[in-house]
C-alpha cells in the first residue's frame, strides 16, 4: 500500500508528519513522493488562520475531484479547530487531531490489513524516516501550551503542554548529529512552557543547557517562546548565548500588540514591558545585531486607534528584525469570536500601515550588516538558481554559485532588502565541514 503525505503549517506539524511517516514505515508501508501512485493521501493540516484553513479545504476539494477513489485522511489541527466545517464539507474519509497520531496509525493499519499496530511513542522514528534534506531537522520537544489566548484555536487542537523528557530529546539530538544534520529547529507550540508537565518539573533553560553539552558540529534555532517566559529567564538566556556556540543569536518573541489594555483582552499573560525589556537586555548584552522576530495581530476585537498607535510605537522602539503580521479573523470556538469585531476595512488599512512601517524597520536592521563578512550555512534553495544561507544571527543571505545544502561559505554584504541580504562570495569556501569556522565567527 502506497501513502502520500502533504503537510501544511508550522515546523511542529512537519515533526508530526515525520512521526506519522516513521510509524507507517515501521509497519512496512510505502511512503511515496508521487501522489498519482498513492492509495492513501494524508493531509496534515493547519488551522491557525482562516487563510490557511481555506487553502487546506481547497486542496482537499481538488484531491476529491481528481482522485475520487483514493482514501483521503485529514490530520493535524484543523479537524479540532473547525470540526463543523470539516463535517459539512465531507471531503475526507477520516480525520484525526494532532494528539491522535496513534488512532490514525491504527486506522491505516486496519486499511492495510496489518496484523499489529505499533505504539507510536516507542518507535525510533529516525530509524524509519529518510533524511528530509542534508541540513535541517524540525525537532518537536513539546506540544500544547499553558495559555488561553482569546484568539487562538490551537489550544483546542493541541491542549495543554505535553513535553518530551530530556533524555529522549538528548537521544534524538545525538542521533540527528550521527546522521549528519547540521541544523536543528527546536519546535513547540510555546517553547517557554516546555517541561512544566514533567516530573520532576523542567524548563526551557534545562533543555538548552542539556543540548549545549552534546558534542558534535551542529547549530540550533530556538523556537517561539512567549514574552513572559523569555523575561522570566532572560539572565539565563543571555548567559547561554554568551557561553555557547550551539545556538543562533535569534529569538522569536510574539508580542501581538503594543497596548497593555488590548493584551488583557487577548488574555495574553504578559505586558509590553516584558517584551521591551527582554529585547533591550538581549541587544545590550549580546550586541545590537541580535535578531528578534515577533508577531502582531491587527484588528483584534477591542482594538481602537490608540491601541493601534501604541503597537506602531512599540515596533519603532523595539525594532524587530522580522514581523509576522496577521489580520484578525475569528476562529471557531474562541472567546474573540464572540466579541465585537473591528470593521474589515479598518483592519486592512491598519495592516497596510504596519507593513509599511515594518518594511522600513527590517531594512534598517539589515543595513546593520553593511560592514560584515563571515560564514553562512547554506540551508535552502533560493529562486532562479540562487542559494539561501543563515549567518550566526540567523540572518538570511542570498548568494549565487555552485554549492550544496550544508556547505559553509564565507560571504560579504552586498545589498540589503527588507527580508533578506544580498551577498557576494568572499573566500574561502569551507564546504560541508566548515561549522567550526561558523562557530568561531559567532562570538
Amino acid at each position: 500500500m502506497n501513502i502520500y503525505i502533504r503537510t501544511f503549517g508550522c515546523p511542529l506539524n512537519k515533526f508530526d508528519s515525520l512521526k506519522i511517516e516513521g510509524s507507517l514505515r515501521y509497519l512496512g508501508l510505502n511512503i511515496i513522493n508521487e501522489i498519482e501512485n498513492s492509495d492513501i493521501v494524508i493531509v496534515n493540516s493547519c488551522g491557525v488562520k482562516k487563510q490557511t484553513e481555506d487553502k487546506v479545504i481547497d486542496y482537499l476539494r481538488a484531491l476529491r475531484r481528481k482522485y475520487p477513489t483514493k482514501k483521503i485522511i485529514l490530520a493535524g489541527c484543523l479537524p479540532k479547530i473547525n470540526p463543523r466545517r470539516i463535517n459539512k464539507e465531507r471531503l475526507c474519509d477520516a480525520n484525526f487531531g494532532p494528539t491522535e497520531v496513534g488512532d490514525l496509525i491504527n486506522y491505516i493499519s486496519r486499511l492495510a490489513k496489518v496484523d499489529t499496530s505499533p505504539n507510536v511513542e516507542q518507535i525510533d522514528l529516525l530509524e524509519h524516516v529518510p533524511r528530509l534534506n542534508s541540513v535541517t531537522y524540525p525537532l518537536g520537544v513539546s506540544s500544547g501550551c499553558l495559555d488561553k489566548c482569546s484568539f487562538c484555536g490551537t489550544r483546542n487542537a493541541r491542549g495543554t503542554v505535553k513535553s518530551l523528557e530530556l533524555d529522549k530529546i538528548e537521544k534524538l539530538v545525538k542521533s540527528l548529529i550521527r546522521r549528519g544534520y547540521k541544523e536543528i529547529f527546536l519546535t513547540s507550540t510555546d517553547l517557554g512552557a516546555y517541561g512544566f508537565d514533567l516530573k520532576p518539573k523542567r524548563n526551557m533553560i534545562d533543555l538548552l543547557k542539556m543540548i549545549d553539552k552534546i558534542d558534535g558540529d551542529f547549530i540550533v534555532r530556538i523556537g517561539m517562546a512567549n514574552p513572559r517566559w523569555v523575561y522570566k529567564w532572560i539572565n539565563d538566556l543571555v548567559e547561554i548565548f554568551q557561553t555557547s556556540n550551539k545556538f543562533y543569536h535569534f529569538l522569536h518573541i510574539p508580542v501581538q500588540s503594543g497596548s497593555d489594555e488590548l493584551l488583557k483582552k487577548m488574555n495574553r499573560g504578559h505586558g509590553t514591558a516584558e517584551y521591551l525589556e527582554s529585547v533591550k537586555i538581549l541587544r545590550k548584552e549580546l550586541g545590537e545585531r541580535f535578531t528578534i522576530s515577533t508577531d502582531i495581530i491587527v484588528g483584534h476585537p477591542g482594538e481602537d486607534e490608540r491601541d493601534f498607535e501604541l503597537t506602531l510605537e512599540l515596533l519603532e522602539e523595539s525594532e524587530p528584525d522580522f514581523v509576522n503580521i496577521s489580520k484578525f479573523f475569528p476562529r471557531p470556538n474562541t472567546p474573540a469570536k464572540y466579541m465585537k469585531q473591528v470593521p474589515t476595512k479598518i483592519i486592512k488599512e491598519r495592516s497596510r500601515e504596519v507593513s509599511r512601517l515594518t518594511d522600513k524597520i527590517m531594512l534598517k536592521r539589515n543595513l546593520l550588516w553593511s560592514d560584515w563578512s563571515g560564514p553562512i550555512l547554506i540551508n535552502e534553495y533560493g529562486k532562479n538558481g540562487s542559494y539561501m544561507g543563515r549567518n550566526y544571527a540567523y540572518k538570511i543571505f542570498v548568494i549565487r554559485g555552485n554549492y550544496k545544502l550544508g556547505d559553509v561559505v564565507k560571504v560579504r554584504f552586498k545589498k540589503a532588502h527588507s527580508t533578506w541580504i544580498e551577498g557576494d562570495i568572499a573566500e574561502p569556501v569551507y564546504g560541508d565541514g566548515g561549522l567550526r569556522e561558523f562557530y568561531l565567527r559567532a562570538h
